[in-house]
């Protein structure tokens, strides 16, 4: 019996391995892939009131949005429909992995949308530490980076979602 498997674009936080596989223990990279037509930004109102990453359609073949394709079984597809929940739909989109292939996958986009908004430093680590790990390219990595964001007032949290990355240094010489 051959085991179904989902292809996930991930373009937010679960970029990051560590942050994916504490969700998700059997899921599996596929590579670095590409979303063309699209750009990357922090509009998603999360329940937690701050935002979170999203990504809109510009119809510009120059936008891109660079993500980690991942592949799950349906099982984990089913999980990760719960975590992301009812903010984001599971759309079906059409990647490009870095050697050109190009795969069918979903991926969640928003659906509840905040114009006021910042996301919370960790969860801009999150991102960042995501792109890192997977070698996008120096402008993209910049963008994220510069981000605004704010300081979670619930340090528990904060510190919660960052000890995956405990004494893991980065190249930008910020440590987790």
């Amino acid at each position: 019996m051959k085991i179904a498997t989902y292809y996930n674009f991930a373009f937010g936080s679960n970029m990051s391995s560590k942050r994916l596989l504490a969700r998700l223990p059997q899921a599996k990279k596929v590579g670095v892939a590409q979303l063309y037509g699209f750009e990357l930004n922090f509009s998603m109102l999360s329940t937690d009131g701050s935002a979170k990453c999203n990504i809109h359609r510009t119809h510009s073949e120059h936008s891109v949005v660079f993500g980690v394709l991942y592949a799950l079984n349906a099982q984990e597809q089913l999980l990760l429909d719960n975590i992301e929940g009812t903010r984001y739909d599971r759309t079906e989109i059409l990647v490009q992995l870095i050697s050109g292939e190009q795969v069918s996958a979903y991926c969640y986009i928003a659906n509840t949308f905040i114009a006021d908004q910042l996301p919370f430093d960790w969860y801009v680590q999150h991102v960042y530490a995501g792109a890192l790990e997977h070698g996008f390219p120096l402008p993209y990595l910049e963008c994220i980076q510069q981000q605004r964001s704010v300081v979670d007032v619930q340090k528990c949290r904060s510190a919660n979602e960052l000890s995956i990355y405990k004494n893991k240094e980065v190249k930008n010489n910020e440590t987790f």
